[in-house]
């Protein structure tokens, strides 16, 4: 049987130097996220594993500026992402 697009994520984030809380955290997330949204993630994650820790420290960013309502950390958080999607 094929491993679904989710199960291939676990798998990178459950290898990744991640803490054990940390990655039922990150896990928890893709397990929420529709399959078509999951494909470039796993694309991505495939490519470079080391992406795993990079994506979980801006999606922490990312969460704390929501629970503080700081959308300049938002936004920073944003750039960060996409200044390091295009140097890849």
């Amino acid at each position: 049987m094929d491993r679904n697009t989710f199960q291939k994520i676990h798998e990178i984030i459950e290898e990744s130097d991640l803490s054990l809380e940390e990655k039922m955290d990150f896990t928890e997330l893709f397990a929420q996220t529709k399959e078509g949204a999951l494909r470039p993630v796993l694309n991505l994650l495939e490519k470079d594993p080391s992406w795993v820790e990079r994506l979980y420290a801006n999606y922490k960013i990312k969460e704390e500026a929501l629970v503080t309502g700081n959308m300049e950390a938002w936004h920073d958080a944003i750039q960060k992402e996409k200044e390091e999607l295009e140097k890849d």
